[in-house]
């Protein structure tokens, strides 16, 4: 079993705005960034679970837009992370303003049962 709750997670947002791991200074607003410290779950017959704690900060200069994008995310978190091979359960949420830039602090404990691989986008062939 591979560990993907980062790449799942990643993947689920990546319409919402730019998300990288850790730190990042960018002046492009919104963007949102992650850590996640994951752990496997084993038993006799080997890992059957991984479970990441989380947290996503959303960084943006209006609050109007950090408060749509953090709605956003949290939308995207609860519907990728409730699907049969993974679960979520959500933590603390707080915001922040220093010097004009908003920051909104979401914290979860993502948990992945199973292998979970990266849809593939279908495309239509009409000719």
């Amino acid at each position: 079993m591979t560990d993907s709750l980062r790449a799942k997670l990643v993947y689920a947002c990546r319409e919402i705005c730019p998300m990288v791991l850790s730190e990042d200074e960018t002046k492009v607003y919104p963007y949102a960034v992650y850590d996640i410290t994951s752990v496997a779950q084993r038993d006799k017959d080997g890992v059957y679970a991984f479970f990441g704690e989380t947290v996503i900060r959303v960084v943006s200069n209006a609050k109007s837009e950090a408060d749509t994008t953090a709605a956003a995310i949290r939308q995207a978190v609860e519907t990728a992370f409730r699907d049969g091979s993974s679960n979520f359960a959500p933590g603390d949420f707080s915001k922040d303003c220093q010097e004009g830039i908003w920051t909104i602090e979401m914290n979860y404990t993502l948990k992945q049962y199973a292998d979970w691989s990266e849809p593939v986008e279908q495309t239509s062939n009409t000719e």
